[in-house]
Protein backbone atom coordinates (compact mmCIF):
# COMPACT_ATOMS: atom_id res chain seq x y z
CA UNK A 1 0.00 0.00 0.00
CA UNK A 2 1.45 3.57 -1.10
CA UNK A 3 2.49 5.48 2.01
CA UNK A 4 0.05 8.44 2.37
CA UNK A 5 1.58 11.79 1.15
CA UNK A 6 2.58 13.92 4.04
CA UNK A 7 0.81 17.45 3.84
CA UNK A 8 2.44 19.55 5.73
CA UNK A 9 0.12 21.54 8.80
CA UNK A 10 1.47 25.42 8.54
CA UNK A 11 1.36 27.67 11.68
CA UNK A 12 2.28 31.54 11.40
CA UNK A 13 4.04 32.98 14.09
CA UNK A 14 5.07 36.73 14.61
CA UNK A 15 8.02 37.04 17.15
CA UNK A 16 11.09 34.94 17.32
CA UNK A 17 13.52 35.03 19.84
CA UNK A 18 16.88 32.74 18.91
CA UNK A 19 18.96 31.89 21.70
CA UNK A 20 21.66 29.62 20.17
CA UNK A 21 22.02 28.57 16.70
CA UNK A 22 23.68 24.71 15.92
CA UNK A 23 25.79 23.98 12.91
CA UNK A 24 26.32 20.59 11.78
CA UNK A 25 27.75 18.99 8.89
CA UNK A 26 24.66 19.70 6.87
CA UNK A 27 23.31 22.34 4.92
CA UNK A 28 20.77 22.70 7.70
CA UNK A 29 20.99 24.38 11.13
CA UNK A 30 18.52 24.24 13.85
CA UNK A 31 17.83 27.21 15.74
CA UNK A 32 17.07 27.25 19.72
CA UNK A 33 14.35 29.66 20.44
CA UNK A 34 11.41 30.68 22.25
CA UNK A 35 8.42 31.94 20.40
CA UNK A 36 4.92 32.97 21.41
CA UNK A 37 2.18 30.49 20.67
CA UNK A 38 -1.55 30.81 21.69
CA UNK A 39 -0.59 33.89 24.18
CA UNK A 40 2.27 32.05 25.69
CA UNK A 41 6.06 31.80 25.32
CA UNK A 42 7.10 27.83 24.33
CA UNK A 43 10.84 27.00 23.48
CA UNK A 44 11.37 25.44 20.57
CA UNK A 45 13.70 23.79 17.76
CA UNK A 46 13.54 25.52 14.68
CA UNK A 47 15.44 23.61 11.41
CA UNK A 48 16.26 25.89 8.22
CA UNK A 49 18.85 25.98 5.77
CA UNK A 50 21.75 28.79 5.26
CA UNK A 51 19.55 30.79 2.96
CA UNK A 52 16.47 30.72 5.08
CA UNK A 53 19.07 31.64 8.24
CA UNK A 54 20.71 34.50 5.93
CA UNK A 55 16.88 35.75 5.60
CA UNK A 56 16.82 35.72 9.55
CA UNK A 57 19.43 38.16 10.00
CA UNK A 58 18.86 40.17 7.20
CA UNK A 59 15.43 40.79 8.45
CA UNK A 60 16.96 41.30 12.12
CA UNK A 61 18.49 44.35 11.08
CA UNK A 62 21.63 45.73 12.91
CA UNK A 63 21.89 43.27 15.25
CA UNK A 64 21.51 40.30 12.64
CA UNK A 65 24.27 42.15 10.54
CA UNK A 66 26.54 41.82 13.66
CA UNK A 67 25.80 38.46 14.28
CA UNK A 68 26.26 37.54 10.60
CA UNK A 69 29.92 38.51 10.75
CA UNK A 70 30.53 36.58 14.20
CA UNK A 71 29.04 33.92 11.99
CA UNK A 72 31.55 34.20 8.89
CA UNK A 73 34.37 33.90 11.34
CA UNK A 74 33.02 30.78 12.96
CA UNK A 75 32.29 29.18 9.80
CA UNK A 76 35.53 30.72 8.21
CA UNK A 77 38.00 28.09 10.67
CA UNK A 78 38.10 24.64 11.17
CA UNK A 79 34.82 23.77 13.65
CA UNK A 80 33.84 20.96 15.15
CA UNK A 81 29.92 19.12 14.34
CA UNK A 82 27.77 20.26 15.90
CA UNK A 83 28.88 23.26 17.07
CA UNK A 84 26.73 25.64 19.14
CA UNK A 85 27.01 29.02 18.96
CA UNK A 86 25.29 30.51 21.86
CA UNK A 87 23.41 34.34 20.60
CA UNK A 88 22.13 35.08 24.55
CA UNK A 89 25.46 34.42 26.23
CA UNK A 90 27.66 35.88 23.83
CA UNK A 91 25.60 38.97 22.71
CA UNK A 92 23.85 39.51 25.93
CA UNK A 93 20.40 39.54 24.37
CA UNK A 94 18.62 37.04 22.16
CA UNK A 95 18.28 37.84 18.26
CA UNK A 96 15.17 39.33 17.70
CA UNK A 97 12.58 39.25 14.83
CA UNK A 98 9.27 40.60 15.00
CA UNK A 99 7.23 42.79 12.29
CA UNK A 100 7.39 39.48 10.29
CA UNK A 101 4.90 36.34 8.87
CA UNK A 102 7.04 33.86 10.12
CA UNK A 103 5.50 30.17 8.81
CA UNK A 104 6.61 27.04 10.07
CA UNK A 105 5.54 23.62 9.68
CA UNK A 106 5.62 20.99 12.22
CA UNK A 107 7.26 18.00 11.34
CA UNK A 108 7.13 16.52 14.52
CA UNK A 109 5.95 17.10 18.27
CA UNK A 110 7.38 15.79 21.47
CA UNK A 111 5.60 15.10 24.37
CA UNK A 112 7.47 14.63 27.70
CA UNK A 113 6.07 13.37 30.75
CA UNK A 114 8.02 15.05 33.81
CA UNK A 115 5.88 13.02 36.58
CA UNK A 116 9.30 11.08 37.68
CA UNK A 117 11.87 13.67 36.69
CA UNK A 118 14.89 14.15 39.20
CA UNK A 119 15.94 17.50 38.83
CA UNK A 120 19.69 16.40 39.09
CA UNK A 121 19.29 15.49 35.66
CA UNK A 122 20.46 17.95 33.21
CA UNK A 123 19.24 15.57 29.61
CA UNK A 124 16.62 17.61 28.78
CA UNK A 125 17.96 20.62 26.26
CA UNK A 126 15.98 23.30 27.57
CA UNK A 127 16.99 22.36 31.04
CA UNK A 128 20.63 22.65 30.12
CA UNK A 129 20.11 25.91 28.25
CA UNK A 130 18.54 27.84 30.65
CA UNK A 131 18.81 26.90 33.76
CA UNK A 132 15.00 26.74 34.58
CA UNK A 133 13.18 23.74 36.28
CA UNK A 134 10.83 21.94 34.43
CA UNK A 135 7.09 21.85 34.57
CA UNK A 136 6.59 18.36 36.58
CA UNK A 137 3.17 17.97 34.19
CA UNK A 138 3.17 17.42 30.71
CA UNK A 139 4.84 20.04 28.09
CA UNK A 140 5.68 19.53 24.54
CA UNK A 141 8.59 20.43 22.84
CA UNK A 142 7.87 22.18 19.82
CA UNK A 143 10.52 20.80 16.50
CA UNK A 144 9.13 23.09 13.86
CA UNK A 145 10.81 23.52 10.04
CA UNK A 146 11.10 27.49 8.81
CA UNK A 147 8.92 27.82 5.07
CA UNK A 148 8.73 31.40 4.60
CA UNK A 149 9.28 34.58 6.25
CA UNK A 150 7.97 38.12 4.92
CA UNK A 151 7.04 41.39 6.19
CA UNK A 152 3.82 42.04 8.03
CA UNK A 153 1.22 43.51 5.97
CA UNK A 154 -0.61 45.15 9.12
CA UNK A 155 -3.97 45.89 9.23
CA UNK A 156 -4.34 49.89 10.31
CA UNK A 157 -7.88 51.34 10.00
CA UNK A 158 -8.90 54.92 9.79
CA UNK A 159 -12.22 55.00 11.26
CA UNK A 160 -15.38 52.23 12.29
CA UNK A 161 -18.91 52.18 10.78
CA UNK A 162 -20.60 52.27 13.91
CA UNK A 163 -20.17 53.33 17.46
CA UNK A 164 -22.13 49.78 19.04
CA UNK A 165 -19.54 47.52 16.97
CA UNK A 166 -16.56 50.23 19.00
CA UNK A 167 -18.45 49.18 21.94
CA UNK A 168 -18.93 45.48 21.92
CA UNK A 169 -16.71 44.31 19.60
CA UNK A 170 -13.72 46.30 18.65
CA UNK A 171 -10.94 44.35 19.54
CA UNK A 172 -12.27 40.64 18.48
CA UNK A 173 -13.10 42.74 15.10
CA UNK A 174 -9.41 43.87 14.63
CA UNK A 175 -8.21 40.80 15.43
CA UNK A 176 -10.29 38.80 12.58
CA UNK A 177 -9.48 41.98 9.82
CA UNK A 178 -5.87 41.53 10.71
CA UNK A 179 -6.07 37.47 10.14
CA UNK A 180 -7.54 38.19 7.19
CA UNK A 181 -4.66 40.51 5.87
CA UNK A 182 -2.42 37.93 7.08
CA UNK A 183 -4.50 35.61 4.97
CA UNK A 184 -3.80 38.00 2.54
CA UNK A 185 -0.14 38.08 2.56
CA UNK A 186 -0.01 34.23 2.70
CA UNK A 187 -1.56 34.36 -0.32
CA UNK A 188 0.26 37.21 -2.25
CA UNK A 189 3.65 35.42 -0.93
CA UNK A 190 3.19 32.24 -2.96
CA UNK A 191 0.38 30.37 -0.75
CA UNK A 192 -2.37 28.31 -2.44
CA UNK A 193 -5.53 29.41 -0.97
CA UNK A 194 -6.39 26.59 1.53
CA UNK A 195 -2.69 27.15 2.51
CA UNK A 196 -3.49 30.93 3.18
CA UNK A 197 -6.24 30.44 4.75
CA UNK A 198 -4.33 27.18 7.18
CA UNK A 199 -0.98 29.98 7.55
CA UNK A 200 -4.29 32.20 9.18
CA UNK A 201 -5.79 30.16 11.50
CA UNK A 202 -9.17 30.60 8.53
CA UNK A 203 -9.45 26.98 7.81
CA UNK A 204 -12.54 27.26 8.66
CA UNK A 205 -15.46 28.63 6.31
CA UNK A 206 -17.07 30.57 9.10
CA UNK A 207 -14.16 32.11 10.49
CA UNK A 208 -13.07 33.06 7.23
CA UNK A 209 -16.81 35.07 6.19
CA UNK A 210 -16.42 36.68 9.69
CA UNK A 211 -12.55 38.05 9.02
CA UNK A 212 -13.42 39.40 5.81
CA UNK A 213 -16.64 40.99 6.55
CA UNK A 214 -14.93 41.97 10.03
CA UNK A 215 -11.87 43.37 7.34
CA UNK A 216 -14.74 45.78 5.04
CA UNK A 217 -16.79 46.80 8.34
CA UNK A 218 -12.64 48.93 8.96
CA UNK A 219 -11.98 51.23 6.65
Amino acid sequence: MDAQEYSPHYVQINELYIDTVVIDETEFITLWCFTVLDDEYKFAYLGCDFCQFNQILIAAGEKGKEIALHMANVLNQPYDAPTLIPIKEQFDEYLELTGHDIVVYEPLAVEDDFEDFNEEDEDLPIEHLFGGKPNKTQQKYLIYQLDKLYPSKVFEPEKIVSEELVDCFEDDSLELAQLYYDYLNAAENGYSESEARQVAGLDKELFFRMARKAADLWK
